[in-house]
């Protein structure tokens, strides 16, 4: 049975939600556009990008882990060794659940960390190839 973009991303949630990923943030996890504006805790946002129709679903959905900033010599920096541990993290998840159920899953592009503009906070970023047989 075909599924939409939310069920997708739901579905892919719930695998999260029950992973190291979710175990190992002192933070929550959400589904896009959940985050709180204000957050200042380590936390992880699924969402869904793109998907094609067919008998074989495909499409891209993008995990976002956030991590605060830390202060060195009075300034205010990348938690460079918390970022390279989550980017480890997320890495060996979409290994382990190459196959998860109806799903295939595969690295988009290199997990890497970006500056969050506007709050002082780095996020790991997770760009999850996936297929979903219909059939």
């Amino acid at each position: 049975m075909r599924k939409t973009g939310g069920e997708i991303e739901e579905e892919v949630y719930d695998l999260i939600d029950k992973s190291t990923i979710k175990t190992n943030i002192s933070g929550e996890l959400y589904r896009e556009g959940m985050r709180p504006l204000n957050a200042e805790t380590e936390d992880a946002v699924v969402s869904f990008l793109t998907g094609l129709d067919g008998q074989i679903q495909t499409g891209v959905l993008n995990l976002n882990l956030y991590v605060p900033d830390i202060v060195s010599n009075n300034l205010t920096v990348k938690n460079t060794s918390r970022c390279t541990e989550l980017e480890k993290l997320v890495n060996s998840f979409i290994q382990s659940h190459s196959v998860s159920g109806d799903y295939y899953f595969e690295l988009d592009k290199t997990i890497q960390t970006y500056k969050a503009e506007g709050i002082e906070q780095h996020f790991v970023n997770c760009r999850i190839k996936f297929q979903l047989s219909t059939f």
